[in-house]
């Protein structure tokens, strides 16, 4: 959802705006390429011990004052140029729906989806800023072809609160876009596979199904990677922040204390398969489609021995999410590309769209 108009401008800025993180990634146009400038990743660790030290929450809570601060702190370490922004609205902060419409003029489709907006939107419609977009055709066993339209909304009090935000840190606020909407561009652009991202976070965990750099079909669920880290921390007896250090040092593949992690790991991780199969079951089910592949994205991509684990149990194809096939970069980042991936992707695919 555009807000100002940056005409011509050359590089901008992604802000991934997690719960208790923050990562920023400065794409530049160098002719008809895409070149990453630079980027920087902020986490913070108090979340651990204190619930509302989270920067926001699935109430929509967003300690603005705070949060500019470490952006504006983040923008300058990272060495960020760029004037204009593009954030970053979490799964839970948002609505998206996709709706099959007949094929018709751009005219016609704009009454269509106006009418149904009140009936999918779960807010008065003049509570929320909505758009779509055409995100594929599909021919139905009957041999009629519909078009595939993806609904958006955002409630004005999180623009609003967005954009007091970017004003405190010192930058124009560009637009606002759904995380999964991001990670599809990021993620799949120029793919013809239609993918599973799972997305772990610290609070939350988002599902967004993609092909084609087009988000298709969403869901999210409360357990997360500091679901994993409460359960480490539980079954041993240990710190939060110990835990979270163990969580990261050995993954599935360590021991901790008497405990192998796995014991203590899996099951947090059975309850998000259980919702990606779900997820997977009605897209499916409703649209004919057939997911053939997982992407990883996050930080919990990186836990040793993920990518076997939920291959296994999912039968499918698992990959950590690679966004830097769509923007160039320097050399000297090669040795961290894998890793920093999974980080990356929301505030990637955010610059990216200042081009498209």
């Amino acid at each position: 959802m555009s807000l100002f108009s940056f005409l011509g401008n050359k590089s901008f800025v992604g802000v991934d705006l997690g719960t208790t993180s923050l990562k920023v990634a400065e794409v530049r146009r160098d002719g008809e390429k895409l070149h990453l400038e630079t980027y920087g990743i902020l986490e913070t660790y108090g979340y651990l011990e204190r619930f509302n030290e989270a920067m926001q929450s699935s109430s929509l809570k967003l300690s603005e004052e705070r949060a500019a601060r470490e952006l504006q702190a983040l923008l300058a370490r990272a060495g960020v140029k760029a004037r204009a922004a593009i954030a970053s609205v979490p799964a839970f902060g948002a609505f998206s729906t996709l709706i099959e419409a007949p094929i018709m003029s751009a005219s016609e489709t704009k009454n269509f989806i106006e009418l149904q907006a009140k009936q999918y939107v779960p807010l008065p419609l003049s509570a929320v800023a909505f758009e779509w977009l055409k995100v594929g055709e599909r021919t139905d066993a009957t041999g009629v072809t519909k078009q595939e339209l993806l609904l958006i909304s955002i409630p004005n009090e999180q623009i609003q609160k967005y954009q007091k935000l970017f004003n405190l840190a010192g930058i124009k606020l560009f637009a606002v876009e759904v995380e999964g909407m991001s990670l599809a561009r990021s993620l799949t652009t120029g793919s013809e596979k239609t993918s599973l991202i799972i997305d772990i976070g610290s609070r939350s965990t988002s599902l967004s199904i993609a092909e084609g750099g087009y988000l298709k079909f969403s869901s999210q669920t409360d357990f997360s990677g500091g679901s994993i880290t409460q359960s480490i921390a539980s079954g041993l007896g240990i710190s939060q922040r110990r835990a979270e250090d163990l969580k990261k040092q050995r993954g599935l593949l360590g021991f901790g204390g008497t405990h192998e992690l796995s014991t203590l790991i899996e099951p947090m991780l059975d309850v998000i398969m259980s919702e990606a199969r779900r997820t997977i079951g009605n897209f499916e089910s409703t649209y004919q489609g057939k997911v053939a592949n997982i992407l990883l994205s996050g930080g919990v991509a990186n836990l040793m021995g993920i990518e076997a684990y939920i291959g296994k149990q999912m039968g499918l194809t698992v990959e950590k999410a690679n966004p830097f096939p769509q923007v160039s970069y320097d050399a000297i980042l090669d040795p961290i590309v894998k890793d920093t991936g999974p980080l990356l992707g929301v505030a990637i695919g955010l610059a990216i769209k200042g081009f498209v």
